[in-house]
């Protein structure tokens, strides 16, 4: 009985991490910046995993291992006294059918001048972005990880996407002059 008990909780846990390794791993790096203890700080929520009990976890899985990985990160960062932000990967980029190579191109020079700006915002609406658009989880859950309230999780959401907005016109207004630039002379 103990031995079925234990071969359960292992599948258990290989399950997950099958799932949310890479993802953990991204979240992590977004932290702490450097792979090897991204790796380190995955690994130690893992092992926080192996050591709980399915049934107080089963549900809420997902907002577990990133509210884990989370604190393990920030505890890694805090022995060395430093917060450093990092952007691991750029977000998915799916390519639409249709497009010509010169929009292809403009697409992605939009999505990667988009990542530049997501890595300049403030750390904790940096954080939730990449919560909820790379990692998928909702208000909800980002409150659980990150332990702040869903209305407090809205709001950084919102003030960070008028913030991209605002860059991203403005951007937009400084190619226009330059092009207008170029045709006068």
């Amino acid at each position: 009985m103990f031995g079925n008990k234990q071969k359960k909780k292992a599948a258990w846990v290989q399950s997950a991490l099958e799932r949310y390794e890479r993802q953990l791993l991204q979240y992590a790096m977004s932290i702490v910046g450097e792979i090897e203890r991204a790796r380190d700080v995955v690994q130690e929520t893992f092992m926080r995993l192996h050591n709980q009990e399915q049934e107080n976890i089963e549900g809420h899985l997902s907002q577990w291992l990133f509210t884990v990985c989370r604190n393990c990160a920030l505890k890694s960062l805090k022995k060395e006294d430093r917060y450093i932000y990092v952007e691991a990967q750029e977000f998915e980029t799916k390519r639409c059918e249709g497009l010509t190579p010169l929009m292809e191109l403009e697409r992605k020079e939009r999505v990667d001048r988009l990542m530049e700006l997501v890595k300049e915002l403030p750390k904790n609406q940096y954080e939730v972005v990449r919560l909820r658009f790379h990692h998928h989880h909702s208000y909800q859950e980002i409150s659980e990880i990150t332990g702040l309230s869903v209305g407090n999780v809205g709001f950084l959401l919102n003030a960070a996407m008028r913030n991209l907005r605002g860059k991203m016109d403005r951007d937009d207004k400084d190619e226009k002059i330059i092009y207008l630039k170029k045709g006068v002379a």
